[in-house]
């Protein structure tokens, strides 16, 4: 990440009290791997790894090794993610791709990247630009 890091030694959720809501997985998943609603089973909340890019609209925050695992997702906050690319500040930020984005040290590259075509959903908001591929940025999860 470009400049200081006020949280070196946290990965993941950055900021407590925003939307968090166990879900079910309906596969296994990754740590803070993006995903969409499934609808596996009903009378809970269903969380699938995307199947594209621009599909996700949470963040797993711990992973899920089988089916029914119940994990926590972030809909809301700030989350510590890595750039598939150049990223300015404040641009808007989608997921990159199926289960790809994981915690900043495994040195997936293509957790997130910029854009909406008019059918990708927005993941987040740029807190930091993103200099080079795989830089540590700050994500404002939601539609800001």
């Amino acid at each position: 990440m470009v400049g200081i890091d006020y949280w070196p030694q946290e990965e993941g959720y950055i900021v407590e009290g925003e939307p968090v809501i166990m879900c079910v997985a309906a596969a296994a998943i990754a740590e803070m791997a993006p995903v969409q609603l499934s609808s596996t089973s009903s009378g809970a909340v269903n969380v699938a790894v995307t199947a594209a890019a621009g599909d996700a609209l949470g963040v797993a925050l711990r992973a899920a090794g089988a089916a029914n695992d119940v994990i926590p997702v972030a809909f809301g906050g700030i989350v510590k993610m890595i750039t598939g690319g150049t990223l300015a500040l404040g641009a808007p930020c989608i997921s990159q791709g199926v289960n790809t984005a994981e915690v900043v040290d495994t040195g997936d590259s293509t957790a997130i990247m910029l854009g909406d075509n008019g059918s990708q959903r927005i993941l987040g908001t740029t807190l930091h630009a993103g200099v080079t591929l795989a830089d540590e940025i700050l994500v404002l999860l939601g539609r800001w």
